[in-house]
């Protein structure tokens, strides 16, 4: 019939104002992005402002992953601030893209860096989302009932060794101060060797090691070599009359300097025990 319009004609028709709106909005976006760039803060504002909801529904995909949802979008938010410094309008890009991507990149790397007190590599935080992920729809699928390895495995094509791996990466550190036992106990009253030494006992037997060492050192040297040779300090210890016959002095003359050499130890390990 002459006049008439075709149901695809219609269709085009109807579509023009709405592309007409999008290209609109398009060079606004474009408009603010270049006057953000250059130095404009109320358009900076107003460009940020526009994109919170991109934001916001990015950041809702990462939920539950270690950070408050609060703290998603503030990092978001940060992503998007990057996208806006970076993004080059002339190299024909879409500017919603690359702000995803921006805001994508932000957040995973605030799971990785401040989600855990334990910090992840991102190569493990991204497997548990795919497997959190997996696990969520296998879920839904089976009316509730938990996966099995096998079907998360055959889902995400993760071999099961990498499952196990990164399920016990996720494992939250304990406290050694945590009461464990009915009476109130601590782990670490648990979990410690009782045949262990006592790191308290190494820590004062290396304190003395190193004040003698150094009281030795204040010593003559023929009184410091008969107090080494004699007690076995840093080495074997030798009789009297052997050590005597190697110094070439009489077995009561090295007594003499070993008895004076200790006397004077005394006085540089413990000053007021020596005047007692």
């Amino acid at each position: 019939m002459k006049g008439s319009t075709s149901p695809a004609g219609e269709r085009g028709h109807q579509t023009d104002p709405e592309s007409a709106s999008t290209a609109r909005e398009t060079a606004r976006r474009l408009s603010l992005l270049r006057a953000a760039q250059a130095g404009d803060r109320d358009a900076r504002d107003q460009l940020v402002t526009s994109s919170l909801g991109l934001v916001r529904s990015v950041a809702a995909r990462y939920r539950d992953l270690g950070l408050p949802f609060d703290d998603l979008v503030q990092e978001g938010a940060l992503g998007l601030l990057d996208a806006i410094d970076h993004f080059d309008p002339d190299r024909g890009a879409c500017f919603e893209t690359y702000c995803r991507f921006r805001i994508r990149r932000a957040i995973r790397k605030a799971l990785t860096d401040t989600s855990r007190l334990i910090r992840l590599p991102k190569q493990v935080v991204e497997r548990r989302r795919a497997i959190e992920r997996a696990e969520a729809r296998l879920t839904a699928a089976a009316a509730g009932r938990t996966p099995t390895t096998a079907e998360v495995t055959a889902l995400t094509g993760l071999p099961v060794e990498t499952i196990r791996a990164v399920r016990s990466a996720e494992l939250a550190p304990v406290s050694l101060d945590e009461p464990v036992l009915p009476d109130g106990s601590p782990l670490a009253g648990v979990v410690a060797d009782p045949h262990a030494a006592d790191p308290e006992l190494i820590a004062l037997e290396h304190d003395r090691a190193r004040h003698l060492t150094a009281a030795l050192a204040s010593l003559p040297e023929r009184q410091r070599r008969i107090v080494n040779c004699r007690w076995g300090i840093g080495q074997r210890s030798m009789p009297n009359g052997v050590l005597a016959a190697k110094l070439g002095l009489s077995p009561r003359r090295t007594h003499t300097i070993g008895r004076d050499a200790l006397y004077e130890l005394r006085k540089e390990l413990d000053p007021q025990g020596s005047n007692r």
